[in-house]
């Protein structure tokens, strides 16, 4: 395949981009390196040269859709609020990214559930984690002095959130992050 050559770094944005948008609309097993060369404009030998083999290219592929899951969590904007004020913070920005963000959600679900193999499911697994360890400190702030857990506290949060992108990928149209938003004030401490 002709065409200009670009930088290492853009032809594997390139690659990867070719990637997400066929796994988006055909799914993972869609994902080959003959498609994705194509749908790139360059040869499968290069997505080979950049990627080694399928496995390695949809690894880097969840890579990028996992990298971005603490961005919004780590706002310096929101360090400098009240503890309940910055996990209401925390919670309005993931709400407000699963409604922009749902077909990315929806691969990510898809990543965990149709990809079986440790390779796939352990990187997830340690994102989940530093997922749920961001909420962490917030809550249990917002816990102190209180008969309640941060970290139970945190627990019930991601899962809202969990939850929440379950509806956002299968209605997408009807999902209210408002609605979420009012509804966890039943977590917030009395003191």
């Amino acid at each position: 395949m002709g065409g200009p050559k670009l930088p290492e770094q853009e032809r594997c944005d390139a690659i990867l981009a070719a990637a997400y948008q066929i796994a988006l609309t055909e799914g993972l097993d869609a994902v080959t390196a003959r498609r994705v060369a194509t749908a790139a404009g360059i040869s499968p030998g290069l997505v080979f040269f950049h990627f080694q083999s399928k496995d390695g290219l949809l690894q880097a592929l969840l890579d990028v859709l996992l990298d971005g899951t603490l961005d919004a969590l780590t706002d310096p904007d929101l360090a400098k609020r009240a503890p309940w004020d910055r996990l209401e913070g925390m919670v309005r920005v993931e709400l407000e990214r699963l409604a922009e963000y749902h077909a990315s959600v929806e691969l990510l679900f898809a990543f965990y559930f149709s990809r079986r193999e440790d390779l796939f499911r352990d990187r997830i697994e340690v994102s989940f984690g530093r997922y749920l360890e961001a909420f962490v400190p917030v809550c249990r702030e917002v816990t102190a002095g209180t008969a309640r857990s941060g970290d139970d506290l945190a627990a019930t949060v991601v899962a809202l959130i969990q939850g929440a992108s379950i509806h956002a990928i299968r209605n997408p149209s009807s999902f209210n992050p408002e609605a979420l938003l009012s509804t966890m004030q039943a977590f917030r401490p009395l003191r």
